[in-house]
Parts: C-alpha cells; structure tokens; sequence
C-alpha cells in the first residue's frame, strides 16, 4: 500500500486505529481469574485439549474465550455458551450455578458446585465483556447506610465501574418500600431523580433530607433505588441501597430494664441456666439493678442455688447473662418453679411493667416401678414415696375387709359342713 496515494482522511483513520484498539474491549483471552475458575474446579477433565466434551475446549485462556464468546451451544434452542454482558442467558453461568435450562447437566458433572466467589467471578467477566465494558457498570458503593436521627441528610454513592466511555445517566427513587418502616415526610423527604455521569466520571452522591422528630420510634429503614440507565450503561447487582435511622430520643436515658424472655424453662438435669437482662430506651452512664429470686414451689438450697445480686451496667452496656445453678436432687416432686425478680434500679433507670419472670424446673426423676418398688409394701402396703401411693393406700383398708370376710366364710364351712354330712 502507497501511503502517498492515500487522502488526509484515511491517514488519517489509521492513524487513530490504534488509539481505539486500545480503548475497546479486548476478547483475545479471557482473564486469569477466569481461567483459574475453570482449572480450579477440574473442568479441564472433560474440556481439555484433546477430544474435548461437547467441542468446548477450556485449554488455556485464548481457547476459552475463542469457544465461550457467542459461540452456541451443543444443545437444541438456539442457546448460546456467553452472551456478552447477559449472565442470565448464558448456558455457562446457568450450568455452573445448577439453573440448567434444558442444556445438559450442571458444571462440574461429577463434584460439588463451584464456590460462591468463583460465579461472581464469571458474572461479573460476562458482565464486563458487554455494554458495560465500554460504557460503565451502575450500581450503590454499599447496599446499606447507617445514619443517627438527628444528622439533616444522609448520603449514598453510586458508582461508576468498568467503562468510562460517553455520558451516561441513572434514575433513582428514595421512597418507603416493601417492609420499610421510615415514612416520609415524617422521617425522611422522599425524592426522586436523574443523575448524570460524564466521560470518566466514576461516582455521584445522592443526599437525602433527614427530619428529626421527637417521638420514640426505634430504628427506622427506607430505600434508595436505581433504575432505568440510559446511554448504554447498565445496571449492577447491587442497586438498592437500605437506609436506617437510629432513633435518638432515649440517647440520653440512663434506660428500663427488664428480662429477654417473659418466661424460663429448663430440665432438672441442666446443672447450670441462664438469662439475660436487657437495658433498652436509653444506656446513658453506669446505673445498677438488683436481681434476687424468690422461692416458689422450687425452694433454694434445695432445688436452685439463691440468686441475691446487684448487676453493674457500665455506660453504653445493655445486656448481661446471670448462670443459676440448679440442684439436680433424686426426689419425684413433679416440676418446680421459682421466680426471678428485678428491683432497685439508680441513677435515674427504671423497670419494665413486668418486673417478675417465672422460672421452672423440669422434673427428671421417675418412680421406676408400682408403689411396692419404693419399699416393702407389697400391692398396697406402706409403699413409702413411690409414686402412687395415694391410691394404693386407699385401695389398702378395702383389701383387709376381704381378707377378713374369706376368712368368716371359712370358719362357717366348717361348722356347718360337719351337720350337712351327718344327714
């Protein structure tokens, strides 16, 4: 070719060839972190070099690319092994997560399903060989945000990742959806808008107005989501980002005690329980709680060891576990309870309405037999503590009055037999 024979504007042309081989996407290979998916999870076994399965040879990366990208697959439908940018419909990304639509079995046949980190990583090389490539990959810097009640706005990022190329824009809505419990213009001002990324722009901020009320409402939790990209970007994985607000009514609270539970069970056999008692609305300063329990029919020293305590919460503490120690004894008595009891707070803390939680202890003991196991008693003797003996010892005086009317009834047979057998 004669470059003197050429115009100004196909010099020109060349000249700038290289300049956009080198800022397009480049599919002469795949990753290295791709093809280490493939040789990390033995599917070279059945697509290595010679007489691959299927045809599909993953080699090395060069071969992989050259029969993965838009190449279809050995299966009826018209599927196609990668779709550039659409992991979904991708017989690959479908076989190695189980989905298999109809398009032989899963990847790999004969081991356990590749790790969760290795089918991120062949999505998000599906993803990157796409649109997104050139153009960029939208989606939130993080998919929750942590903000304090009394701060005016929170801010989220969107990010801009893979393709810097062209100008590009995202819609998004801050809104109360599915199960958010924040509502707006209570909480938070619900908005909607566009944002604009131009050429090599990597991120853009969304700030959201906060309303700091004075009503106690715990946490609360809204959305901001992303939607509708245009000018060939596309949307990432991770485009909802979950706001909570932590309410700050109680900040300053020294807090209310009360238990974790409205009522505790265990077995006798358990030798050492537990509960927690819990510092809610407010855990300003150390503040301290007694915790004594109190007999029932389970009786300490006897069934449970005494608890007779003063808890010490430290400042911004609001939890702690007390161990009871339960006394495992060999009687029958059924099951026990003993009751737990809050009382005394300082510092300006108080309980909550339920200051008393019961406690009981699951009997583990059994009589082992009737009542005439426990002792010498015989069916209805004295039987000492075996169990029924209630109802044996009832059943007792009705079995000595038979005894005594056979004993009669004999006595009469003798005398009278002698008189029938002389006549």
């Amino acid at each position: 070719m004669n470059l003197l024979n050429l115009s100004k504007q196909t010099i020109k042309k060349l000249l700038t060839l290289p300049v956009l081989l080198a800022i397009s996407p480049s599919y002469a290979a795949v990753p290295a972190e791709v093809q280490s998916v493939f040789m990390n999870n033995s599917c070279l076994v059945c697509h290595g070099a010679t007489n691959p399965s299927g045809g599909l040879s993953l080699a090395d990366a060069d071969t992989s690319d050259a029969q993965l990208v838009n190449i279809g697959a050995s299966c009826d439908g018209g599927q196609m092994r990668v779709i550039p940018g659409e992991p979904e419909d991708s017989v690959l990304y479908n076989k190695i997560t189980l989905a298999n639509p109809g398009c032989g079995g899963p990847m790999p046949p004969n081991a356990p399903q590749i790790s969760a980190g290795d089918i991120t990583t062949i999505y998000d090389w599906i993803v990157s060989i796409g649109p997104a490539g050139e153009f960029g990959l939208l989606q939130m810097d993080s998919t929750s945000v942590t903000v304090d009640e009394s701060m005016d706005s929170v801010s989220v990022t969107v990010v801009r990742l893979l393709g810097q190329q062209e100008t590009i824009s995202v819609d998004y809505s801050v809104a109360t959806i599915a199960n958010d419990s924040a509502t707006s213009p209570d909480d938070f001002i619900a908005a909607t808008g566009t944002l604009s990324f131009d050429p090599n722009e990597a991120s853009k901020t969304i700030v959201v107005d906060l309303v700091n009320d004075t009503i106690f409402e715990g946490s609360e939790v809204f959305s901001v989501t992303l939607s509708s990209v245009s000018g060939g970007a596309v949307l990432g994985m991770n485009a909802q980002t979950k706001v909570t607000i932590v309410d700050d009514e109680f900040a300053d609270e020294p807090g209310t005690f009360f238990f974790d539970r409205v009522n505790y069970s265990a077995d006798e056999g358990e030798t050492e329980l537990s509960l927690t008692v819990l510092r809610s609305f407010g855990a300003a300063g150390q503040v301290t709680v007694d915790l004594n329990s109190v007999n029932g029919t389970a009786l300490s020293g006897m069934d449970f060891d005494s608890i007779d305590l003063t808890l010490v919460f430290a400042e911004g503490e609001r939890s702690m576990v007390v161990s009871i120690n339960v006394i495992d004894d060999q009687e029958i008595e059924g099951d026990e309870v003993f009751n737990m009891v809050l009382s005394n707070p300082t510092e300006g803390a108080q309980i909550a309405a339920t200051n008393t939680v019961p406690f009981s202890i699951i009997d583990n003991d059994t009589d082992g037999g009737d009542a005439g196991d426990a002792g010498d008693g015989g069916d209805g003797g004295d039987g000492g503590d075996g169990g029924g003996e209630i109802i044996e010892g009832e059943e007792a005086p009705f079995e000595a009055a038979g005894s005594m009317f056979s004993l009669l009834f004999y006595l009469l047979l003798l005398a009278v037999f002698p008189l029938l057998y002389k006549r």
